[in-house]
C-alpha cells in the first residue's frame, strides 16, 4: 500500500472520512476505487439492507468492495444522471484494543450545491465493523439502512440525546 492511502487509513476518523470522500463526486466523474478498496479487509462483507428487485422481499444485500465498485461504483460513474455525494453528521465509536464498532449517520446528495443548501435526498446509518492491525485500521464489515417513515433515525444516532 502506498505511503498516501496509509496516512487515510491511520486513524477511525480518517478511515470513515475517507470513505465518504471516494463515493463523491458529478455524474462522470471518475472515483478512485483503488483507494476505496484498500480501506477494507480482503475478506470484508458490503452489507445494504434493501428490497430485493427478484422478489420484492426486502433484507439484507450482500457484497464484496470489489462487487460494489464494479457494479454500483460503475453506476455513480457512468449512468447516474445526478452526483453523490454524503456527509457524516454524527458518529459514535466503540473501541476494545484492536475492533471498534462506529455507527455513522450520514445524509446523501445529488450534487455539491444541494450539499450546500443542506437539502439531502436521504440519510442513512452506517454499522461500520473494524479492526487495528498491519499499523492501520481495516473495514471488516460495512452494512447499512436507509431511514424511513417506518424507521426514522434514533436521536442517539443523530447526537441529540
Amino acid at each position: 500500500m502506498n505511503k498516501e492511502f496509509l496516512e487515510k487509513v491511520a486513524t477511525i476518523d480518517s478511515t470513515i472520512e475517507t470513505l465518504y470522500d471516494c463515493l463523491a463526486g458529478e455524474p462522470g466523474d471518475p472515483r478512485n476505487w483503488e483507494l476505496y478498496r484498500s480501506l477494507y479487509h480482503p475478506n470484508s462483507k458490503m452489507i445494504r439492507y434493501e428490497e430485493d428487485f427478484t422478489d420484492g422481499e426486502f433484507r439484507p444485500q450482500y457484497m464484496s468492495p470489489y462487487d460494489f465498485t464494479s457494479s454500483i461504483g460503475k453506476y455513480m460513474e457512468k449512468i447516474k444522471k445526478t452526483g453523490f455525494y454524503e456527509r457524516e453528521i454524527h458518529k459514535i465509536k466503540k473501541v476494545f484494543g484492536p475492533i471498534a464498532h462506529v455507527w455513522s449517520t450520514c445524509e446523501s446528495f445529488g450534487s455539491k450545491e444541494d450539499m450546500e443548501n443542506n437539502n439531502p435526498y436521504v440519510r442513512n446509518v452506517h454499522s461500520i465493523q473494524m479492526a487495528y492491525y498491519q499499523d492501520r485500521w481495516w473495514i471488516i464489515n460495512l452494512y447499512w439502512y436507509r431511514e424511513t417513515e417506518e424507521f426514522p433515525i434514533p436521536n442517539e444516532f443523530l447526537g441529540l440525546e
